[in-house]
């Protein structure tokens, strides 16, 4: 194949040491252009495209071909110079076929001169195209091929060193623009499915909470025993509390937490139908986890005289999220709710510490570390 060559030599001619450095300065200042401009590309076919605009008049191109690797093949994702029955002939190649997938398959920039002389079936696509100079590279990261980009001539039947050191390199660019490109659109899928798994996962989680509230107040309703009434009637209102804790999931297609005063707004009511103050100063947001505990420890203080709260004050602004519940007698110490295990053990988990002023102040105080502010 003396028409053919690896990049870096051509036929009767040594290898070439370091050829970016003898750029010339304007074909430099190309490539700086050209580098920016695949920096911000966000589409790998119209990078390419624009990448033979800004270079084709300057290396006087005639026609690229910039194929993908894909499972079976190389396929023609964008081309120049050619009519359309031509791109049509050439929309496929086999790894190996013609110079474009000799150059797949070597993993080496392949270059072809005086085609139109040549016999050499492997450049027998490009000679039909009229083509008589023709430089192909292998787009590649590391271990991994992406394609192949090649530019040729019709006009000359080859390229000089310093053209195909500029070629060479505008084509490593591409590679990593190509695979920057592809590593953000996987990424961008990996998260898609990962926020439609997580929106089935809290339906899921509504519904079967939605189920177990049911389930309960079924079981009170056929209980004739005012103490397991009593108790099953609280496990619901304690499920209630869950489910309202998490129902901002679902309105969300990228949930990550809770607004308390929010959720404390939803899980407060009073009986004769005045309304709660709920004010917030600073970010008060907890992940789901602790907004959830926070909610039941919340609806625990609350249960035996919901009425006697009539404000709830958040402070998120120091080193711990402090809510105050405010309101007649919510100061008073309550021994069998305090040290009740429910209560104990909700604290635990937030690390939380409870403090009543004596009158009308209940706050609980959760360490900043406990959630990760």
């Amino acid at each position: 194949m003396n028409d053919l060559a690896p990049f870096g030599a051509t036929p009767g001619s040594p290898h070439l040491a370091d050829p970016v450095d003898n750029l010339p300065r304007r074909q430099l200042r190309l490539l700086g252009e050209a580098a920016d401009r695949m920096l911000a590309a966000e589409d790998p076919a119209a990078m390419v495209e624009d990448l033979f605009a800004l270079i084709s008049d300057e290396l006087r191109l005639d026609v690229f071909f910039n194929y993908r690797l894909d499972p079976d093949g190389l396929t023609l994702v964008a081309h120049a110079g050619l009519t359309e029955a031509e791109a049509a002939a050439g929309a496929r190649l086999a790894v190996g076929q013609a110079v474009c997938g000799f150059a797949a398959k070597e993993r080496r920039p392949i270059q072809a001169f005086r085609v139109q002389a040549s016999d050499d079936p492997l450049t027998g696509f490009v000679r039909d195209l009229g083509i008589d100079a023709y430089a192909c590279t292998p787009l590649v990261h590391g271990s991994t091929l992406l394609g192949t980009l090649g530019f040729g001539r019709r006009w000359t039947d080859r390229f000089d060193a310093d053209e195909l050191a500029f070629l060479h390199t505008v084509c490593h660019y591409v590679a990593l623009a190509k695979y920057r490109l592809k590593i953000e659109a996987e990424l961008r899928e990996g998260i898609a499915t990962r926020e439609r798994l997580l929106g089935e996962l809290n339906h899921r989680v509504r519904n079967a909470l939605q189920t177990a509230v049911a389930v309960v107040r079924l079981g009170a309703a056929d209980t004739a025993d005012d103490a397991a009434k009593a108790a099953l009637a609280a496990a619901a209102a304690r499920l209630e509390v869950l489910a309202t804790a998490h129902r901002p999931l679902y309105a969300t297609d990228t949930p990550t937490s809770i607004d308390i005063a929010a959720l404390l707004d939803a899980i407060t009511e009073r009986g004769d139908g005045e309304p709660i103050e709920v004010t917030a100063h600073g970010t008060a947001c907890l992940p789901i986890e602790q907004a959830a505990a926070v909610a039941m420890l919340v609806h625990a203080m609350l249960d035996p005289d919901p009425d006697a709260l009539t404000r709830v004050a958040i402070d998120a602004g120091g080193e711990a999220m402090e809510i105050a519940l405010i309101g007649p007698a919510m100061g008073v110490s309550r021994p069998s709710i305090d040290d009740g295990r429910l209560v104990r053990g909700l604290s635990r988990q937030l690390r939380a510490t409870l403090t009543r002023n004596g009158t009308d102040r209940l706050t609980l105080s959760i360490p900043e570390r406990a959630y990760g502010r």
